[in-house]
């Protein structure tokens, strides 16, 4: 998986799209805000919650910072493929190892 930053400014036009953010970045670099894109099962993300470290939305995410006396710098994206392109593979190579133009 490869994950890209984006600035706030950038993020809100990602997350109008319809993008979910994966981490949320803040100005404590020892806080992780996980976000719904990070695929952590259920159960693991119920605890996340409750102890303020999982944000469904940006709106989540301000108010969890702002509690750890902290702000929001950034917000992690999984990076996918363009539109026009398809991932596949073949025997043992891992996801998305290919990339092929579709028409």
């Amino acid at each position: 998986m490869v994950v890209t930053l984006s600035n706030l400014e950038e993020a809100a036009a990602r997350l109008a799209a319809g993008e979910l953010p994966y981490e949320f970045m803040t100005s404590n670099s020892r806080l992780r805000l996980l976000g719904p894109a990070c695929g952590f099962g259920g159960t693991l993300l119920q605890r996340y919650r409750q102890d303020g470290l999982y944000a469904e939305n940006l709106a989540e995410a301000h108010e969890m910072a702002r509690a750890k006396n902290a702000t929001l710098t950034g917000i992690w994206f999984v990076k996918r493929a363009p539109d026009n392109c398809v991932a596949e593979r073949s025997g043992s190579a891992p996801a998305g190892a290919e990339l092929k133009e579709t028409k």
